[in-house]
Formats: C-alpha cells, sequence, structure tokens
C-alpha cells in the first residue's frame, strides 16, 4: 500500500479496512504499514492462517503485547516518527496505545475513506454477486407472505432464504407491516398481517464481504388510491434521480434531483432522509447522496438510490435500489421489479 504524501506509517485497526487492505476477515489483528513493508499483527490462533493468505504481509506475532502495541513498537523500530490512524474508528484505548509511543498522530481516515470510495473491477463483480441474491431472495420472500404472520416471522423466512442462499445479511433487515411502514428504520415485531396492509421490505446479502442493499414496497391484498398516488410518486423520483445522477456531481446535487421531483407534487415535506449512502464491505460508507454533502461522486462509486415518503399513522414507500456511478450515468444492479406489487 502507498501511503499518501505526509505519512511515514500507518496502523489500522478497524475490522472493514483490514478486510479492505488484507482480503482476510479477521477482527483480532492490527495491519501497520509503512511504504516499502506492511506488517500483519494477529496471535497463535490465526497466525498460521494468515501466514498462509496473506502475500504481500509480513505476518507479525503479537506474542504478549497487544495487536495495536506491537504494531507501534514495530514501526517505531522502524524509525517512523509520526504514525496515521482512523480517528473516526479507533478505540481509545487503542489510540492511548498508540500515543505512548508517538507525539504525532495524523488523522488518515480521509484517505481510506477515498480509496474505499471507488470500487474495483473485483469489488463490483462481488456487489452485483451479492445483488444477484438480494433479487432472488425478494423472488421467493414475496410467495412467503400470508395473513395473519406477523413481521418477524416473515423477517425470519427473509433472512433464512439469505443464508440458504450462501450469504448473510448485510444489515438487520427491515420488516414492516401497515402503519409501521411510515417508520423509516422500523424494528420488526409482532404487529400482523391483513387485508389491505402496506408492506415494505429492506434488506441486503452480503456474500464474500461485499453489501447488497434493496427495498421494495408492498400492498397486501388491495392498495388505496393515495397509496397508489404515493407509490407512483416515490418511482417517479427514484427514476428521475437515476436518470440524471452521474460521477462528477455532489451528493447534494444528487439528493436534488429527487427531492425537487417530489416538491412538484407537494410530497419533499415527507422524504425525511437523504437519497443515497455508499456501500461495499460495510452497509454505510462514503460519499452520501444527502443535502448536506459537497463532497464529489467519483466514477465507480456504488450507492443506494432510495427516495421515500412517510406519511405518520398511514404507511410510508420506500423503493431502493442500488446504483455504480460512471460519468454518464449510472449502471442499475437491481433486477427486482420496480412497480407496485400486490401479494
Amino acid at each position: 500500500m502507498k501511503l499518501p504524501e505526509g505519512f511515514q506509517a500507518a496502523i489500522f485497526t478497524s475490522p472493514s479496512n483490514m478486510f479492505y487492505l488484507t482480503g482476510y476477515s479477521n477482527a483480532d489483528a492490527a495491519v501497520a504499514v509503512m511504504n516499502d513493508t506492511s506488517y500483519y499483527v494477529t496471535d497463535k490462533r490465526c497466525l498460521n492462517e494468515a501466514v498462509k493468505l496473506l502475500g504481500g504481509f509480513e505476518t507479525v506475532d503479537c506474542r504478549s503485547s497487544s495487536y495495536v502495541g506491537a504494531a507501534a513498537e514495530i514501526l517505531k523500530e522502524r524509525g517512523a516518527v509520526s504514525v496515521g490512524v482512523e480517528k473516526d474508528k479507533i478505540l481509545y484505548k487503542d489510540y492511548a496505545q498508540i500515543a505512548e509511543n508517538f507525539d504525532d498522530i495524523i488523522d488518515i481516515s480521509g484517505f481510506i475513506g477515498e480509496l474505499r470510495s471507488v470500487k474495483t473491477y473485483d469489488e463490483l463483480k462481488k456487489i452485483k454477486a451479492a445483488q444477484k441474491i438480494t433479487d432472488t431472495v425478494f423472488s421467493k420472500v414475496i410467495d412467503r407472505i400470508k395473513e395473519g404472520m406477523t413481521e418477524m416471522q416473515l423477517k425470519t423466512e427473509l433472512d433464512s432464504l439469505i443464508v440458504s442462499a450462501g450469504a448473510v445479511p448485510a444489515f438487520d433487515s427491515i420488516v414492516a407491516f401497515g402503519e409501521n411502514t411510515a417508520l423509516p428504520h422500523a424494528h420488526a415485531g409482532d404487529r400482523k398481517l391483513k387485508y389491505g396492509d402496506a408492506i415494505t421490505l429492506d434488506f441486503g446479502a452480503k456474500l464474500n464481504g461485499y453489501c447488497s442493499d434493496m427495498t421494495r414496497s408492498l400492498a397486501f391484498g388491495h392498495a388505496c388510491d393515495e397509496y397508489r398516488s404515493v407509490y407512483n410518486a416515490v418511482l417517479g423520483a427514484k427514476n428521475n434521480a437515476e436518470s440524471l445522477i452521474k460521477a462528477g456531481m455532489t451528493g447534494r446535487e444528487c439528493d436534488l434531483t429527487a427531492r425537487e421531483y417530489l416538491a412538484a407534487r407537494g410530497l419533499d415535506a415527507y422524504f425525511t432522509h437523504s437519497l443515497g449512502h455508499s456501500l461495499g464491505i460495510d452497509i454505510h460508507e462514503t460519499p452520501n447522496l444527502s443535502p448536506r454533502s459537497e463532497e464529489i461522486i467519483p466514477e465507480g462509486a456504488v450507492t443506494s438510490v432510495e427516495p421515500g415518503i412517510y406519511l405518520d399513522g398511514k404507511f410510508g414507500i420506500r423503493i431502493e435500489d442500488t446504483v455504480v456511478f460512471k460519468k454518464t450515468g449510472v449502471d442499475n444492479l437491481t433486477n427486482s421489479p420496480e412497480q407496485l406489487i400486490i401479494v
């Protein structure tokens, strides 16, 4: 790994960043980097496996020291006088250990975040494979929706389908019925499904370390005129955004493509979150399609596009795709139907 100008060395402790750098999933470690050598510091439980899997890293047994303490000692012995750390993720106890060895500690969070914001060809393949599972699971789970089942029962069905496909849930799957769909991040409970209910399914698969994310809003048995009208507005906002956004725009400019569409229909006050977030190893990464973000969205970024309208006490509708940013637009990785489904 080539460190940015001004950095002699760096220590990475977050499991996601260590996985990004090594391709090896293990939270019991620290990664120490200098421009000529990278060190993977772990203990005897993982040492032999790490040696076999990690070409390009010098694998080190931390012995009686902590992972971070051993990493700091290595860099200090190599002559480093300053070190970069992930200040947005590092634990205080780890920071304190590094501070015992170095007076000059620099934040490297922005650098690693910028690297991760542009997905490589291999990363895109993994995200596409995860999304393919997500699409398949959606096509199967809608056949399992039955009157009288609880949100938690449907969530269990959903998560089991993801696991049966060889993946794990990318996050705590959201399953909501009726008035609970007006809560953007509702938690599944014992609310039972009945005729005429709205349904929200927000879920994703994580496969080979990479996430997918999708939301679909459904109606059970019947959709009233208001639900159909709002659904069409949300779908229109999503499609309008996907037709206009592209690499080089700011997060705020991307968000406006959906927000202004809904404002023209008098619904923007009910769109209470950002248009989307980046995803990859983590379900929430940077940059974001947020009304507060002036960050430029780079070519190769993968984000969600998920406008939503939430009418308190009635229903909520969110439709979410995962897209890849290109210079001329976006490629949609989501293949599940977007038109209103009545089950």
